[in-house]
């Protein structure tokens, strides 16, 4: 099972996206919520029929977030409903590597792990806490992983999440990262070779930015955030991991 979030008006990130995957020979099925322009209202009335255990708290979160959130949630659904032991799931501003499929076989078969990212922007990667899966490697992440670009999650996972009731107040990527899922943390790793990587002119363009007005999601701190991460101060700081 495959999922690729897509809203419908990304039409450039889809035929991106859907011409990757037509080459790798991975079907998919699209799943886009868009928020964007819906009011706490609509939204909660949205989340109560679909996922009545969840709530949000509108002061920490936008709706445009919500609805990135609800993307998710539903392939999620779909994989609790399902008879498969994972799922992958895909963001709309990714390039693929030609060993995805494999990835996807090694990881899906029998999942060891909670959630597994098949590439990140986080550097907090152990380079020594590793485990095998195949001819790839699982790396430990030192903290929480930041983005949700693409991740292979297990139905195991996925209907202990949905089973429970929660109240949330951050971004999806806080909870599948490993900060915030507070009673059930899922058990994370990064996958090593990376199988996806940002889209270089896709990827800066943030479809949620606009929509949420939290000094975090701002462009000027974004640009500021990723000058850091590729500066020699940030390698040199995360080089500590090479030794953990």
């Amino acid at each position: 099972m495959l999922f690729l979030i897509n809203l419908d008006d990304a039409h450039a990130r889809y035929q991106s996206m859907r011409a990757q995957l037509d080459a790798l020979g991975l079907g998919h099925e699209r799943i886009g919520v868009d928020f964007r322009r819906s009011s706490p209202a609509q939204v909660d009335a949205w989340m109560a029929e679909r996922f009545p255990g969840l709530t949000f708290d509108h002061s920490d979160v936008s709706t445009a977030e919500i609805g990135c959130w609800a993307s998710h949630l539903c392939a999620w659904q779909a994989l609790a409903e399902s008879d498969a032991p994972a799922c992958t799931v895909l963001e709309d501003d990714l390039v693929l590597d030609p060993a995805l499929p494999e990835a996807i076989r090694t990881l899906g078969d029998e999942p060891a792990l909670d959630l597994v990212f098949l590439g990140t922007s986080s550097r907090n990667v152990a380079a020594r806490r590793s485990e095998s899966a195949g001819r790839f490697r699982l790396h430990r992440a030192m903290g929480t992983i930041y983005n949700t670009w693409g991740y292979v999650v297990s139905r195991a996972w996925v209907r202990t999440f949905l089973g429970q009731r929660w109240h949330i107040d951050r971004p999806i990527d806080h909870y599948t990262g490993g900060r915030r899922a507070r009673d059930h943390k899922p058990r994370i790793a990064v996958l090593r070779p990376a199988v996806v990587r940002e889209h270089e002119s896709l990827g800066p363009l943030s479809q949620i930015e606009p929509f949420t007005y939290r000094i975090d999601r701002a462009r000027i701190v974004e640009i500021a955030r990723r000058r850091i991460i590729a500066s020699r101060v940030s390698a040199l700081y995360y080089k500590l991991y090479d030794y953990l």
